[in-house]
């Protein structure tokens, strides 16, 4: 075993182990994005940097293995500087996939994931409501836009893209041929659109 001491608290661990397995081990957190034991380190975040007294750089974690006599800090101001420069570096890469292609490229910014996998449950009630949150007629619409949307649609790259306008016009038709369902609408103000 290995004695090293970790924010000031001395441990413990088996020879060859990281300091983030051992960290980890011993109820000390390090953040990380990259680390997972069924794949080989690579050490690519750099989120889970540390500080080693008598090194002057500072160690990624996840890579970096214990030594004897090792004193680490995992919250200096050098080690947080770090991982946010680390962080903002990774989100200026960001390509924005938190919102679906098909959404972003939508006019109106309808919920398409959303929509389609309600249809594809069979969940045509709930859909409705879901694309009328933002469009107001959507059996026309479904018709005549130009669904920019599938132009977007990332499962172009496995197959074909979604027929997403053509979804929106069938969930739609179906509501048209029952009580149609009305979203709430805000008390009049007296004013007119036109």
């Amino acid at each position: 075993m290995i004695n090293l001491t970790i924010n000031g608290k001395a441990i413990q661990a088996p020879e060859g182990a990281t300091i983030l397995e051992t960290a980890r081990a011993n109820g000390i957190d390090i953040p990380t994005l990259c680390y997972d034991k069924a794949v080989e380190i690579y050490g690519a975040c750099g989120l889970c940097v540390v500080e080693a007294e008598g090194i002057p750089k500072l160690l990624r974690s996840c890579s970096a293995k214990c030594s004897e006599g090792m004193v680490i800090n995992t919250g200096s101001p050098r080690v947080v500087q770090s991982r946010k420069i680390a962080m903002e570096l990774l989100m200026s890469a960001h390509d924005g996939d938190c919102v679906a292609p098909c959404q972003l490229n939508c006019p109106a910014r309808t919920d398409c994931q959303g929509y389609v996998g309600l249809i594809a449950n069979g969940e045509y009630d709930s859909a409705i409501k879901l694309i009328k949150n933002k469009i107001p007629l959507p059996a026309s619409i479904g018709r005549v836009c130009p669904h920019p949307c599938e132009k977007a649609c990332r499962r172009k790259n496995v197959e074909e893209p979604i027929n997403i306008a053509q979804l929106k016009a069938f969930a739609a038709d179906i509501d048209l041929n029952k009580e149609s369902y009305l979203p709430d609408v805000m008390v009049r103000t007296g004013k007119k659109v036109a």
